[in-house]
């Protein structure tokens, strides 16, 4: 089984797949660009260049509906991260 299969069958909620810009703002000097590749009630996959110097919590702006969130890093790969919204 591959690591893919594993997460998969680990997933409580359905995710649906989009492809829209996103930013990763961890403060007013700092940001990165990035695309989030699916969401679900409580989160967001993103796809960005490179994990390194994101941190574990960070404000996400999803810039076609204009909201800024809360995240937590969940799970991180070198051009992948999953996030999970927090208050």
């Amino acid at each position: 089984m591959s690591d893919l299969e594993t997460l998969e069958e680990n997933r409580t909620k359905a995710r649906n797949r989009t492809l829209q810009g996103a930013k990763i703002l961890v403060d007013k000097n700092s940001t990165f660009t990035c695309q989030i590749k699916n969401r679900h009630d409580n989160g967001f996959g993103l796809k960005i260049g490179n994990s390194n110097g994101i941190p574990d919590a960070f404000q996400l702006v999803d810039e076609k509906n204009d909201i800024c969130y809360n995240v937590a890093v969940v799970w991180r790969k070198r051009s992948m991260l999953g996030v999970q919204i927090i208050d």
